[in-house]
């Protein structure tokens, strides 16, 4: 719709295509009438799903989740207090890349009783509809989260920010918005600048636990919550991704796949390629940590290092430490040259590794690598010997059989060492048993109801669903 939006402005200023605006205005008329025939039905089968205990008063705070229910990713979540509302998370669903915004008042066109967004980590499937917003609904997001959104905006494809401008929030302080009081509370993901969020109106508290885990490079903020949960939640939101689903990881948490990536770097004569997202900080701590422990080296594509810079945390490695430098792929030199943008080497114009340098690097290195740099590596002839470890979820394995198939072609062994950004089964029940007196309400999981074989307070809703807190 946001498309067709901007089309209009377009043709409307032009006196030839003005009709054509005219048509177009009336096909977004239609759009939004159908998105407010949807609310209206949404809103009656809400009602039809009352329990008889439900009183869905002006003096209640009630939810409703957009997205995410009884799929994985893509959450959205509403609540409403005193006729106002606030929004928790605006993903991209995963199966859906073209989806378009829910149809919630304020998205589309001017609502002020939509107060906000609150996103709870970088990720798309919890931020990726942010660029289709087009009213100035206020947006709040934590500040690293912001710079990483930012700085991948210019590198991928992944959805940016459009015309929104956040508001940051920090760990622990609460944030006002009408009747509303939002705490973010920081905790372990995948994703860096991660949050799980305290929502308190009408005397009642809810907590959204974002996406969490309890095994990374931040798994002493799991436990906090653990030791010292929120008191008096009357609703816990909480993710489930593996519930239900057979692990694809052999390495327990951060510390194993450190060592797993130590022994095989001691193992390789030539390079090691380590294929892994850049925007997981926790795995590039993981393989700096084993290439210190191993003596060598680490390489960073322009990309990584960016995202390093926009994180601004010491303890990584950024080119300019002792044993990192960065070293510019073909496809992110063009990426420079057709947008003007080379003031981004700046920074690292005495931190750069060249290509004609890599065959004689190779032998103490550590390079983070992806397929789409293969070429790159080899044009410089600094393959022999080489070793590469993946360090992605599987499913992404698949979607590079081609360039996997001629790295053992090259006689390349791979080594799959990874683990989850995501809670275990067993680190969810002991997230759902800190919250012992709490409605259990499941979300971004394709099996909710293995939630009920951890408690009997947990309680199943639909999509679209109005539920009081």
């Amino acid at each position: 719709m946001a498309i067709c939006q901007q089309t209009a402005n377009l043709a409307g200023g032009c006196p030839i295509y003005r009709p054509c605006a005219k048509l177009i205005e009336r096909v977004l008329d239609f759009q939004k009438s159908l998105c407010n025939l949807e609310r209206r039905l949404a809103s009656d089968q809400s009602h039809y799903h009352e329990t008889p205990g439900d009183n869905l008063t002006a003096n209640s705070l009630r939810c409703r989740i957009h997205r995410g229910c009884h799929e994985i990713g893509g959450n959205c979540v509403e609540l409403e207090a005193c006729g106002q509302r606030i929004i928790l998370d605006l993903g991209l669903p995963l199966q859906n890349s073209s989806a378009e915004l829910p149809c919630i008042d304020g998205l589309l066109a001017e609502d002020r009783s939509l107060l906000g967004v609150f996103v709870s980590h970088p990720h798309p499937d919890h931020y990726g509809l942010l660029e289709q917003l087009t009213t100035p609904v206020p947006v709040f997001m934590g500040k690293a989260a912001r710079r990483l959104i930012e700085t991948s905006a210019f590198f991928t494809r992944l959805p940016t920010l459009g015309d929104v401008q956040p508001q940051t929030y920090e760990d622990g302080s609460p944030l006002q918005l009408g009747p509303f009081t939002v705490t973010p509370v920081r905790i372990d993901h995948s994703a860096f600048d991660s949050y799980c969020l305290l929502v308190e109106a009408e005397g009642k508290r809810l907590f959204y636990s974002g996406d969490i885990r309890g095994h990374g490079g931040n798994a002493h903020l799991f436990q906090s919550v653990l030791d010292n949960p929120p008191p008096k939640i009357d609703v816990l939101i909480c993710e489930g991704t593996h519930i239900g689903r057979i692990p694809d990881f052999a390495y327990p948490d951060e510390k194993s796949v450190a060592d797993g990536m130590l022994e095989v770097f001691q193992q390789t004569e030539g390079m090691c390629l380590v294929w892994c997202s850049s925007q997981n900080v926790d795995r590039i701590a993981s393989v700096w940590e084993a290439c210190r422990r191993s003596g060598r080296n680490l390489i960073l594509d322009l990309y990584t290092a960016e995202i390093l810079r926009a994180v601004d945390d010491p303890s990584l490695p950024t080119p300019g430490k002792d044993g990192v430098k960065m070293f510019l792929p073909h496809n992110q030199r063009s990426r420079i040259i057709r947008e003007n943008a080379h003031d981004i080497l700046d920074p690292y114009s005495k931190r750069r590794i060249y290509p004609e340098y890599l065959n004689a690097a190779a032998p103490s290195s550590v390079m983070i690598f992806r397929p789409s740099m293969l070429e790159d590596l080899k044009r410089a002839e600094c393959l022999n010997g080489a070793s590469l470890i993946t360090s992605v979820w599987s499913g992404y394995l698949l979607r590079n059989e081609a360039e996997l198939t001629e790295l053992k072609r090259m006689n390349i062994e791979r080594f799959q060492i990874h683990t989850s950004g995501h809670a275990t089964a067993d680190e969810i029940r002991r997230f759902v048993a800190a919250f012992p007196e709490s409605r259990v309400v499941p979300i971004h999981s394709e099996n909710p109801s293995g939630f009920t074989e951890m408690a009997e307070r947990v309680e199943l809703k639909n999509d679209g669903e109005w539920w009081v807190v």
